[in-house]
């Protein structure tokens, strides 16, 4: 809020310093940082690259969220709560409210995979407490086949001996 507050008043010039002020002054100090010791070398290329979470780029960041947010009440005061789950993709926006926040969703949010193993597996419990359930009835439905078949035999006269 307050870098929104500063964006809003000095008319971008927060945005500018941001560029201009920020950047080198973050490279010049790792520079020192890792020259004295003070934190390990980075390695060379792409593989680390620091990122600046102020300025312009937590402004975007914050816009993102707040826009999400506003699409998703619309909808849900519009078409109604059960739009979202029909039309809109969760993991999606779950995921795009955890990068206008900052957060990395890695281990942290479950994938599309997960769901499914986890939902395979609850199916599969209710399908054994189910027979667990119906245990009981099937063990009296055969016990009273088995009493119907003996009657039946008890009822049958007795054959012939055959000579």
């Amino acid at each position: 809020m307050t870098q929104l507050e500063l964006e809003q008043q000095l008319g971008g010039l927060f945005s500018l310093l941001t560029v201009e002020f920020l950047v080198p002054y973050l490279n010049r100090k790792l520079s020192v940082a890792q020259k004295t010791g003070e934190i390990p070398r980075l390695p060379k290329g792409d593989i680390v690259k620091p990122t600046i979470v102020a300025g312009i780029n937590a402004l975007g960041r914050g816009q993102d969220r707040e826009s999400l947010a506003q699409f998703l009440t619309v909808i849900a005061q519009t078409v109604g709560p059960d739009a979202i789950a029909k039309y809109v993709n969760t993991d999606e926006v779950i995921k795009r409210l955890a990068a206008a926040s900052g957060i990395d969703v890695l281990n942290l949010v479950k994938s599309m995979q997960e769901l499914q193993q986890e939902q395979q597996q609850a199916m599969e419990q209710e399908q054994a407490m189910m027979m667990q359930q119906q245990a009981p009835q099937m063990a009296a439905v055969d016990q009273k086949r088995e009493q119907a078949m003996m009657q039946a035999e008890q009822q049958l006269p007795p054959e012939p001996p055959i000579a």
